[in-house]
């Protein structure tokens, strides 16, 4: 009877993980019901699990469908839902309070991309299989595609960015604009092979602490996006009524 109730409490906590944390950099926490704890690698997280990383931190968050979300330092961070099933049943949706992420979608962008939403103050993201990525400060936002496709709902507006593209919310109005995406790229990784090669000197670890130090460089790149001249689109600007 024992065995029995053992087996039923563990496939319980099995089905309740939506994934681990991969690796992480710094200090964070989760909040979860009522209590707060202090993450650390490997965790299982479960749904509606608030995650928030302190000044100079970053973990990596390993999804059960092989979605990879990178969340920078400063930041809030939360799983309204997740399921990883069928076609009819797989669901994501997260939630950015403040700070930075970024997120390489899986096998859910794949089957079920209407079901992948990210909700930040101002919008909502849809995906088209993708790597983007936002930025969430006071009053202002700024949204970027890497890779694939997204497109982003305000109000009762939906705006495709599409990769190499960024939307530059704030003062009630959305501004799309082009950023040089090679040079950007070219950047990270002369940056992320230095950090590679240091952090495979310092601890050696597996393939996930490798994946980190080129993606932590995410929060970066956005913060050199934001500092970039780009060029802005024909008719780029959209005004939001009452916003």
């Amino acid at each position: 009877m024992r065995i029995l109730l053992l087996l039923l409490t563990l496939g319980a906590l099995a089905y309740s993980s939506i994934g681990n944390v991969g690796v992480l950099k710094g200090s964070a926490t989760v909040t979860r019901s009522s209590a707060t704890l202090d993450i650390t690698n490997g965790m299982a997280l479960e749904v509606s699990d608030k995650i928030t990383t302190e000044s100079k931190s970053r973990l990596q968050i390993i999804l059960k469908d092989d979605t990879v979300v990178t969340i920078g330092p400063n930041s809030t961070f939360v799983f309204d839902a997740y399921n990883y099933g069928g076609k009819e049943n797989s669901v994501v949706k997260m939630r950015i309070d403040r700070g930075f992420f970024r997120s390489v979608t899986g096998k859910i962008g794949k089957i079920a991309p209407e079901r992948f939403k990210v909700k930040t103050s101002s919008a909502t993201i849809g995906i088209r299989g993708t790597d983007f990525s936002a930025l969430v400060a006071e009053q202002k936002e700024v949204i970027t595609c890497y890779k694939g496709g997204i497109d982003v709902s305000i109000g009762m507006t939906d705006i495709a960015v599409d990769a190499g593209m960024m939307l530059d919310v704030a003062g009630g109005k959305a501004v799309l604009k082009r950023f040089d995406h090679g040079k950007l790229q070219s950047k990270g990784k002369s940056k992320g092979s230095t950090k590679k090669r240091r952090a495979q000197s310092l601890d050696q670890e597996s393939d996930d602490s490798t994946q980190i130090s080129a993606d932590e460089l995410a929060d970066v790149t956005q913060q050199e996006v934001l500092s970039t001249n780009v060029e802005h689109l024909e008719d780029p600007t959209v005004g939001f009524e009452g916003r």
